[in-house]
């Protein structure tokens, strides 16, 4: 082991000559941008077209499949763009994170390439987005109804969401030194708060779902994608407590060093003391609408599927088991003993399509161990066979044929019927997010209110339960200042009072606006509007160097008067 010790001592050097070195952050940047350009000149986007749901790539060209239109200037776009994001994540990746290594603890200088960074990904996401969800623009992908509005929508998110770190971080540049101590102070135990709870949530998970798990012969590998997928669904329920006990630990420490007492003194008031903590939560706050808009309620309602899927032993995911289904049109009666959740290179399992005439008579039977449904109409069936009958006799059974990828199936065009019109009786708004939720409210306009109840309710609150963190902010920010030496134990109960009080009263006005018992437009919010108004209230009394009200139980039970006795008895004698 004696080489142990040079070796670290000439890897130290190495690691000093890296972040001392002039210019190498803007050579390595350099470098990336020569290697795409290098790739742009032989033509990488035709040697590597991208997937485009709905469409073929022939020498470089959008060929539309059956049933879709043809491709609009931003297809061809993002066709043509897409090759180079996906080497440019790889390559402009690596120079960010070698940047950030050596410009650790210097954050103006990682002003620019963080915003590079953020855009770079901002467009990575959103032309993936669009070639694997809007290549058929008249349907999506289980066939529901498109609301291109909300799809649009959907891509301001993604891009809000890629730059709300930037922005933070330029803010931190550009404020005072007592605003970034503060910073400083919040951030460090707001980042520990959020990872023990996320910890906390995966493990809680795993140990209820590892039997599940162990007997599908799950990977490590299938495990790790599995809790990253939900990783916004994660987030959006964890960020509140941890902002709640961040604001709490803070404020309550900065109280306990009188450094509070210290900003006062020198002319700062409690908003501009308290302005840096809720520039973080407002941005939490934001990121967490984004990622609620769509990508958290679908996170949840995925691994619900996964999980019912890995209890069946399937290893498609399931959203809804034992599908019957009857079309109004073409009275074809239809049976799928499980539908999943996504049927991008999911299929649905145990198909039975029954044919019937416009006498009642039964004409042709198809059973097919699984199968998948095109936006373009489609449909494919697997491993099956095609029974015909005339007069409710069988009079003929074709096994499926050969394909030309070595499969047995046979492909249908003339079926209208699609997944999404089968099941969307059965969706459940919990596990949808807005463009989904629109889509719906679109196919059933004529649906009485108690039926739409509960779809509007969640529409609304998946604009207001990302508030959540601000009003909790705003309600924990007065009970931890204070301006004497105190404990932290009071804090943390009136913490854990108004935590549990709000998750009450969301589940509370969540269910009296899926019921129809109050506006769905008002009741999601109404927890937020309380509680915010709860901490301007308690806000102004700190502001006001006042004492918080206290409820007292004295106020609810009659006092008896009492004379007062003198202090000296011989002096009243």
């Amino acid at each position: 082991m004696t080489w142990l010790h040079p070796f670290l001592k000439k890897l130290r050097a190495v690691a000093h000559r890296v972040r001392t070195w002039p210019y190498l952050g803007r050579s390595a940047f350099s470098l990336g941008l020569l290697v795409m350009l290098l790739l742009a000149a032989l033509g990488h986007h035709l040697d590597h077209p991208p997937e485009v749901a709905g469409y073929d790539i022939q020498a470089g060209k959008l060929v539309a499949q059956q049933g879709v239109g043809p491709a609009g200037w931003v297809l061809r776009t993002v066709s043509l763009v897409l090759p180079y994001l996906d080497t440019w994540i790889l390559v402009g990746g690596a120079v960010y994170l070698f940047i950030l290594l050596r410009q650790w603890g210097n954050p103006p200088k990682l002003v620019f390439p963080t915003w590079v960074a953020a855009i770079s990904v901002a467009a990575w996401a959103i032309s993936s987005d669009i070639a694997h969800q809007l290549g058929s623009m008249q349907m999506t992908e289980m066939g529901e109804p498109l609301s291109m509005a909300a799809y649009w929508v959907k891509m301001v998110m993604i891009y809000v969401a890629c730059i709300c770190v930037p922005l933070l971080i330029q803010y931190y540049v550009r404020s005072y030194a007592l605003e970034r101590y503060t910073l400083r102070t919040f951030l460090a135990p707001l980042v520990f708060c959020f990872v023990a709870f996320c910890s906390l949530w995966i493990i809680m998970d795993l140990l209820d779902n590892l039997k599940e798990f162990q007997e599908a012969h799950s990977g490590l590998g299938r495990v790790i994608k599995f809790y990253f997928s939900v990783v916004p669904f994660i987030f959006v329920s964890v960020m509140p407590a941890s902002l709640l006990l961040a604001v709490l630990y803070t404020l309550t420490k900065m109280s306990r060093a009188n450094e509070i007492v210290a900003m006062l003194s020198a002319g700062r008031s409690v908003s501009q003391i308290l302005r840096p903590i809720f520039v973080v939560v407002i941005t939490v706050s934001v990121m967490s609408l984004c990622a609620n808009y769509y990508w958290a309620p679908r996170a949840e309602g995925n691994r619900e599927a996964v999980m019912q899927a890995l209890g069946a032993r399937q290893k498609d995911s399931i959203m809804a088991s034992s599908v019957l289904y009857r079309d109004p049109i073409t009275h074809r009666v239809w049976y799928m003993s499980t539908l999943p959740f996504s049927l991008r290179g999911e299929r649905l399992r145990g198909v039975q399509v029954r044919e019937v005439a416009k006498g009642g008579q039964l004409t042709r039977v198809i059973h097919a161990d699984s199968a998948m449904w095109w936006p373009g109409g489609l449909w494919r069936f697997y491993d099956g066979k095609e029974v015909l009958y005339n007069g409710d006799q069988a009079t003929e059974i074709k096994p499926f044929p050969k394909d030309a990828e070595g499969h047995h199936s046979i492909s249908i065009k003339n079926f209208e019927e699609t997944p999404w019109g089968m099941v969307s009786y059965a969706l459940k708004p919990d596990y949808m997010g807005v463009p989904e939720i629109i889509s719906y409210l679109k196919a059933h306009p004529k649906d009485t209110k108690a039926k739409l109840a509960p779809f509007y309710t969640h529409f609304y609150q998946r604009f207001a339960l990302p508030w959540q963190s601000f009003a909790l902010a705003l309600v924990a920010a007065p009970l931890g200042i204070a301006y004497s030496r105190r404990g932290a134990v009071g804090g943390i109960a009136g913490s854990i009072f108004i935590f549990f009080a709000i998750l009450f009263l969301n589940n509370l006005c969540l269910n009296l606006g899926k019921g129809n018992h109050l506006p769905p437009w008002f009741s999601p919010w109404i927890p937020h509007i309380l509680f915010g108004i709860l901490g301007v209230v308690l806000l102004h009394y700190r502001s006001q160097n006042k004492d918080l009200p206290r409820l007292s139980l004295g106020l609810f039970s009659k006092r008896k008067a009492q004379v007062a006795r003198p202090r000296n008895a011989k002096a009243a004698s």
